[in-house]
Parts: structure tokens; C-alpha cells; sequence
């Protein structure tokens, strides 16, 4: 997510207390769940009508000074459509003494976000802040129409209560909230023809607590709709295509395909069946995980099924973007920077201690480089020296390239207690590196 800009204007509305009956909608939306900072979590319901951000801040920097370190939250999964209308109610759910807040410490908002483009964005919500609100809650909107600044901080104290309704309407040439159905702000002329909408709670500095439920989550329909997959023009700079079977049991298991650098760089494509997952709740689906820069995202993209299922992971480093194939259609594009030399896996992983894997791979088929001095592939596939916690990869027709057969199995053992594939790597690895320059 992106830094939101800010810029405090003074506005006098009259002061809105009570939460009242409002609209129901038909739509709800998939929702991925992440969080920028250690201490903050984030959590969505089984059919993406509930969003639970809340946590201790980790990190240091006051918000607004640095990165987007200091929130947690959750995203739609598809991007909205050119119009549409959001109803939803923001909860302050820190209650330490049966008395609810929206967070404690020196700052701490709830919002709800559209971001368009890096020029078109804005949020609507709830803020604490020493400058604009020391002693309590106000509203807030921040954002940029088109590059400048739009929105603003009403004086502190002009709303009360930790229960509100939102209405959000947008087209593609603005975008208004209505609060609690008294009082509607905009239309802001910030263009929103395809904007991702988020659910987030921030903390302000180190030891802040934030704490936010986004309840009755819903769209009119057409609101939300699927991505476009852009792929882009010219030929790749690798093409890897493998044929994968996704199989296990107990709490989670996976299989991916993957290209990384030795830059703290990767991308991996494939399917994953978490049934801690409040994305995907123990179905198998299809999912991208990217590392750039050492930062972890991902997203689950459609439910996949554990029959042997084609897929291929192509990348045009000139648009930095990856393009995931199944069965010879593009389902997803993916922004990724890789700095060849790069190294292509096979990987099955397990979640936790006592759950297994049983994945399939290949024929696999890599073309990668410039000939002729970074062309195809060298030496053969290693599938002895990334093996972890009780799960191996093993090379099953001896090919050493192209044409190879894998699986990946076991069962996890060896983890600390409380840990899991979310704080280890807990994995099955065959590897292969691109052709450099005679090695």
C-alpha cells in the first residue's frame, strides 16, 4: 500500500453521535488479509463481510514520516469497478476495561481506502492524532485528486462513539461518503475508474495500539469485479512451465514454482490449502508470493483443485512484471524486479508439525536468458540440500534439466512450539540455476 499524503483542512459540520438503520447490500468481495508492521494483525470472515485489524506497533517512525509500516488490514481481491457503492460499519474494538476505543496511545486510526493510482486516492475514517485531535476521536479524509491534496481533519471532538456507518459512492470521476446517514462529504473529484479498496487500522508510533472491526461489508452488485490480466508485449525473459499436483493432509500444504535472484528477490506461483487461511478457509487455491527486497506479499487468486493442473510463470524484465499461466490462460500479473543471475525451484511445504505433503512435479520445461552467454539452464537439479523439517524433493525420472519429474514428501517435524511455515521454512526444495557465462 501506499503512503497516504496529507494536508489539514479546518471544516465545521455539526457533531454526529449515533450509528442508525442503513441499507443493505447483495455483494460482498474476497478479501487478502496482510500487515506492514510485527505486532499488527489482520483477519477476514469466510465470505469477505468482516475485516479485524488491530495490534501493538513494532515499528519505529511516526506515521506519515516513513514508509507504510505502522497498519494492518485487508484488501479486495479484485479491484472495484468504474462505479459502485460500499456500505460498511467501523467498530472501535479495544476494550481493555469493557470500555471500547479504536485504540490506545499517542495516535491510532480506522479507515477505509480507495487507491487508484499513485495520483488518485483517498480514505475515510476515524482519527486519534496529538496535531489534530489530542482528545479524542474525528473524522478524517485523506487523499489526492489527480496529484493534489483533497480532504482534510474536522476540529477534534466532532464525532463521538466507537460504532459508525459508512456509505461510499464512486464513479470514475469522484467519490462521497455518507456517515452514520446524517451528514455526506464530497464529491471529491478523485478518479476512481478501478481502485483497490482496503480495510485498515494504523498505529501511530512504537507501543501504539490500534484496534478496528469492519462489519456488514458490502457492495451493490457490478461494484467489484475481476482484475484485467495485462501481459505484457515483446518475449519474456524466461518462460517456466510444469505440470503440478497439489496433496496433503492436516492444516496446510502447497506447491509452487518459483524463479528468485541472490537479491533477496523471488516470485512463486502454484497452490496452497491453508485451513488457517481466512482467504481460502482450507480450499485449495490458486496464489502468488512475491519477495522484493527482502518484503513478503502475496495473494490467493481463485480456488485451484489437487488434480494435476498445468501452470507456467513468464517475466519481462523491461515492465518488471510476472504473468501466471494455468492451463495456457493468464489469471494473474504480478510487479517483480529480478537481478539475473536467477534460480528456478520446484517447492511443497506443510504447515505445522504433524501435517504432511504428497505433491507432483513436471515434466518441467525452463527457457531463461540471452544466448549465448546466459542461455537456458547449467549443471542439474539439486534436490538434496534444501530439505526441511522432515519433507524432501526427490529428481523421479533422473532427468537433469529440462524434462525433469519431482515429488516433494513428508511430514513436518521438528518445529518449536507456536512455530509453523509462516516463521520457518518448512519445505521441500529441488533448485536449478540459469546459465552464467560458462557455469
Amino acid at each position: 500500500m501506499k503512503v497516504l499524503k496529507s494536508l489539514i483542512f479546518l471544516f465545521t459540520i455539526a457533531t454526529i453521535f449515533t450509528l442508525v438503520a442503513h441499507k443493505s447490500f447483495a455483494a460482498s468481495a474476497q478479501l487478502s488479509p496482510y500487515s506492514w508492521d510485527p505486532g499488527l494483525y489482520a483477519t477476514t470472515s469466510t465470505y469477505g463481510s468482516t475485516v479485524h485489524a488491530w495490534g501493538m506497533r513494532q515499528t519505529q517512525g511516526a506515521w506519515g514520516t516513513g514508509p507504510v509500516n505502522y497498519q494492518s488490514g485487508a484488501t479486495t481481491t479484485y479491484r472495484g469497478s468504474s462505479s459502485g457503492t460500499l456500505s460498511v460499519d467501523l467498530k472501535g474494538t479495544y476494550c481493555p476495561n469493557g470500555v471500547c476505543s479504536y485504540g490506545s496511545g499517542t495516535g491510532y486510526k480506522g479507515l477505509v481506502q480507495f487507491w487508484n493510482d499513485p495520483k488518485n486516492y483517498i480514505a475515510f475514517g476515524f482519527i486519534h492524532d496529538p496535531g489534530v485531535s489530542p482528545n479524542g476521536i474525528t473524522i478524517m479524509v485523506e487523499g489526492a485528486a489527480n496529484g493534489v491534496p483533497v480532504g482534510g481533519y474536522w476540529p477534534g471532538g466532532a464525532i463521538t462513539g466507537t460504532s459508525h456507518h459508512l456509505q461510499v459512492t464512486w464513479t470514475s470521476s469522484g467519490i462521497s461518503v455518507t456517515i452514520d446517514n446524517q451528514v455526506t462529504l464530497g464529491v471529491y473529484p478523485v478518479l476512481e475508474n478501478n481502485p483497490s479498496i482496503s480495510f485498515l487500522a494504523a498505529a501511530r508510533e512504537t507501543g501504539d495500539i490500534c484496534d478496528t472491526t469492519f462489519t456488514g461489508i458490502s457492495f451493490t452488485p457490478g461494484s467489484v469485479v475481476p482484475n484485467p490480466v495485462v501481459v505484457p508485449a515483446g518475449n519474456p525473459y524466461f518462460t517456466y512451465t510444469d505440470t503440478i499436483t497439489e496433496s496433503g493432509s492436516g492444516t496446510g500444504y502447497s506447491a509452487y514454482i518459483n524463479a528468485h535472484d541472490a537479491y533477496n528477490n523471488a516470485i512463486s506461483v502454484g497452490i496452497q490449502t491453508d485451513s488457517t487461511s481466512a482467504s481460502s478457509h482450507g480450499q485449495p487455491y490458486y496464489a502468488w508470493e512475491r519477495v522484493q527486497n527482502g518484503v513478503f506479499t502475496y495473494e490467493y487468486l481463485a480456488q485451484a483443485s489437487n488434480s494435476p493442473t498445468n501452470v507456467e510463470l513468464a517475466w519481462w524484465p523491461q515492465d518488471s512484471t510476472a504473468v501466471f499461466y494455468v492451463n495456457g490462460t493468464p489469471i494473474a500479473d504480478v510487479t517483480v524486479s529480478l537481478s539475473p543471475r536467477l534460480f528456478f525451484n520446484i517447492e511443497g511445504n506443510a504447515r505445522a508439525n504433524g501435517d504432511t505433503v504428497n505433491d507432483t512435479f513436471g515434466p518441467t520445461n525452463i527457457t531463461v536468458g540471452d544466448c549465448p552467454n546466459t542461455c537456458g539452464l547449467n549443471g542439474a537439479w539439486n534436490t538434496s540440500s534444501f530439505n526441511f523439517y522432515g519433507l524432501s524433493a526427490t529428481n523421479t525420472n533422473g532427468d537433469t534439466q529440462n524434462g525433469a519429474t519431482f515429488t516433494v514428501q513428508g511430514t513436518v517435524s521438528g518445529l518449536a512450539s507456536g512455530q509453523d511455515w509462516n516463521t520457518n521454512e518448512v519445505a521441500g526444495i529441488g533448485m536449478i540455476a540459469q546459465y552464467w557465462y560458462g557455469q
